[in-house]
């Protein structure tokens, strides 16, 4: 035992850095919290607003009382004889009512019907016949912050032809009930908003809540793992702002699931064509050796095709390291020259038939004086991979007439652009490929396909300033191909 050592700091301190650590983590105040506060804080608000009208028609409504009481007291006092009410039935009367002093006023005099113990000042005399809400007001104001031993005077109506009747008061009872009325608002308040901010917090939480942690949750799922398109939110198909926020964020979501995906093919291309590069150079530099020595032949036909055999493995090498540069997203300028198109074109022409199985007939018919000015090997890619495309879908699907199968090559001067047409008498393009078809590794259903050959071209065009379309096929049938470049 005594050769064990303990780390510096030991575990109980990490231990207690843990807990610590813990211990700092800032509190989670949520939005349903929040939403309650809030909620409870406007309830009580809304309560704060009426709390003081309130108060003032309690007041109002406890004077009434009094005053009411007062004129059953007056008629009492009124019927009988002078001096004939005994002083313990006018006690009980001014008891019954509250007051000290009940006094009459008819015909401008003022008559004290009932008397106790005389104030030694009145604090406020408060006229109920015509209260202004100002008034009102001011009175509650008043009698919640007065101090005790105040005294104050009520004016009404006064019964049996009367003018008014007034009774003096200690203002403490109606203070009283004041602050017990006030209590029981305090308390009914406090249930409301507990009550509206639980339903408010059930409601928000339903109707907002759980869809915005549905798209919180499918966020962070798909960051995690942007490429999986397992990870990509399924709308609720709801028509409020949340559901159209899932319908734009499963767009979204499956946009760059594919971009990535894309992405990746290229990068995993580059990848591929950057290890076998050097190799292909060396083979291909072999084969332009064994090349060199058929042009030294004296059979025709070697000595015609040697020369396009060498052209062909030059193409190779370039077409390797164009490969290689697209996957980096780079492309060469293209080295714009004046050139005649109609030899390109039979240069490509060769090179598919030699590539082909024959049964496709390819027509040149670009005129022989008409000059561009472009680049013309990027030119070659460019009709390679059209007419390529147009012979594989022929060689596959066959003519969609009773003509034998067919790919015309045809151009033309117009303005100052020269427009290239490629097309074919095959099946033509699907409508639902027509949106996708210069995007990357899309294909048709054509076998083999790798769905870099249309991007590539488009990318060629674009450089050149021009563009590249497929053109309706309801009047002219099959795929049709149109290159527009401008010209100097």
């Amino acid at each position: 035992m005594s050769d064990l050592v303990m780390p510096p700091g030991g575990g109980l301190a990490a231990l207690r850095d843990v807990i610590a650590g813990r211990r700092r983590r800032p509190m989670s105040f949520g939005l349903a919290a929040r939403v309650l506060v809030l909620v409870t804080s406007f309830v009580m608000l809304s309560s704060t607003m009426i709390y003081i009208p309130a108060m003032a028609n309690f007041r109002d409504h406890w004077l009434h009382n009094r005053l009411s009481a007062a004129y059953t007291a007056a008629l009492v006092l009124q019927a009988a004889p002078r001096a004939m009410v005994p002083e313990t039935l006018s006690r009980q009367l001014l008891d019954s009512v509250g007051a000290r002093i009940i006094v009459l006023g008819t015909q401008g005099t003022k008559r004290i019907l009932a008397a106790a113990e005389l104030p030694h000042h009145v604090d406020e005399v408060y006229d109920l016949r015509e209260p202004s809400l100002v008034d009102s007001l001011g009175g509650a104001i008043r009698a919640l912050a007065a101090p005790p031993g105040r005294v104050l005077t009520a004016v009404g109506e006064a019964p049996m032809g009367g003018e008014t009747i007034a009774i003096t008061l200690d203002e403490a009872p109606l203070k009283n009930g004041m602050q017990a009325y006030s209590k029981r608002i305090l308390l009914y308040t406090s249930i409301m908003s507990a009550v509206v901010a639980g339903l408010a917090v059930i409601a928000f939480n339903l109707m907002v809540l759980r869809p915005v942690r549905r798209l919180t949750r499918s966020l962070i799922r798909f960051g995690a793992d942007p490429a999986n398109v397992q990870k990509i939110i399924v709308p609720s198909g709801q028509l409020h702002e949340i559901g159209q926020a899932e319908a734009a964020l499963a767009a979204m979501q499956g946009a760059l699931a594919r971009e990535l995906n894309q992405k990746s093919h290229l990068a995993a291309l580059g990848l591929a064509v950057a290890k076998i590069n050097h190799d292909m150079r060396n083979m291909l530099a072999a084969a332009q050796l064994l090349s060199d020595r058929l042009g030294n032949l004296t059979d025709p036909l070697a000595q015609r095709l040697a020369p396009k055999l060498v052209a062909t493995l030059d193409r190779a090498i370039r077409f390797c390291q164009a490969t290689l540069t697209y996957g980096r997203a780079v492309d060469e300028p293209p080295s714009v020259q004046r050139f005649a198109l109609r030899p390109v074109v039979d240069d490509v022409v060769e090179t598919v038939v030699l590539g082909g199985s024959g049964a496709v007939e390819i027509v040149n018919d670009v005129a022989p004086d008409l000059e561009i000015d472009a680049d013309p090997e990027q030119i070659f890619r460019v009709l390679m991979n059209l007419v390529r495309n147009g012979v594989e879908a022929l060689e596959q699907a066959g003519a969609s007439s009773a003509e034998p199968p067919r790919v015309v090559v045809s151009a033309r001067a117009q303005d100052e652009s020269c427009i290239l047409d490629v097309r074919d008498n095959g099946p033509g393009v699907p409508a639902g490929a027509r949106e996708k078809l210069f995007t990357a590794f899309f294909s048709t259903s054509r076998a083999g396909g790798s769905g870099l050959g249309l991007v590539i071209a488009a990318d060629l065009v674009r450089a050149h300033g021009g563009t590249i379309a497929l053109l309706s096929q309801e009047d002219t049938g099959g795929a049709h191909f149109r290159v527009t470049l401008p010209q100097a």
